[in-house]
């Protein structure tokens, strides 16, 4: 295989229970020319293991060992670690649909001035068997979200918005980085398909009951303002939403 033009970044800590599907969600994906690089954020349990093990199957996964560290800065060391044109992130807990990269690389490839690819978000609680999709029957919620696990960017995009993951940010570092992605006015497209199967359990860093979440929450929305009075845009909207989705066929 030649050089990987998508890079996946996944930031793990203690994952080992969901890494492993994780990761075949993304192994099932039909594009050759990616690679996954893993960023173990201290993990004591068996998450190296597992991507140890993918990687001795020949799979293209690359795993970085780190202390402890917010999610934002793990997707930075992942991002400086490519050259990959292509970016993509899904967290270790969460899963890929079948046929994300298909649907959004396609798009990609249609529409040389997106910069950026997103779609909607199912929000699961219960896998299938094959650990790969939402249990049929079971709870699920679909909507548009503000998450990097469901978008697929252009590298040169983060060079346009002065760097990706802004690593002040505890929570609300996608909310911050999707702010200033509209801001600089970058064009992007929002599928109307699930672009991400995100996993809802206790562990998870956005189950924690924590004042955090809403303090950084309340910091993006804040540097956003800051930003737009500095620019003299304050007095424009951003674009709505609903705007950048894609329209029915």
């Amino acid at each position: 295989m030649g050089e990987a033009q998508l890079s996946v970044i996944m930031p793990a800590r203690d994952a080992g229970a969901y890494i492993g599907a994780a990761l075949d969600s993304i192994w099932r994906q039909d594009h050759p020319a990616l690679e996954v690089l893993v960023i173990d954020a201290g993990s004591s349990d068996g998450t190296a293991d597992v991507v140890r093990g993918h990687a001795a199957a020949g799979r293209p996964v690359r795993l970085f060992a780190e202390g402890a560290m917010h999610p934002g800065r793990a997707r930075n060391i992942g991002i400086a670690a490519t050259a990959a044109p292509l970016v993509g992130f899904l967290d270790a807990d969460d899963l890929w649909p079948a046929g994300k990269l298909a649907r959004q690389l396609g798009r990609l490839a249609e529409r040389p001035d997106l910069q950026m690819v997103t779609g909607y978000i199912t929000y699961f609680e219960t896998a299938a068997p094959d650990g790969l999709e939402p249990m049929p029957g079971s709870r699920t919620e679909t909507l548009f979200h503000v998450h990097v696990g469901a978008s697929i960017y252009r590298r040169h995009a983060f060079d346009a918005i002065g760097g990706a993951f802004d690593e002040a940010f505890v929570y609300s570092e996608d909310v911050d980085l999707l702010l200033r992605v509209r801001e600089a006015g970058l064009a992007f497209s929002i599928l109307r398909t699930p672009e991400l199967y995100y996993r809802r359990h206790a562990a998870s860093m956005m189950a924690q009951d924590t004042p955090l979440k809403d303090a950084s929450l309340g910091l993006a929305m804040s540097r956003s303002l800051q930003r737009r009075r500095r620019a003299g845009t304050l007095g424009t909207p951003l674009r709505d939403f609903a705007s950048y989705v894609e329209p029915l066929p």
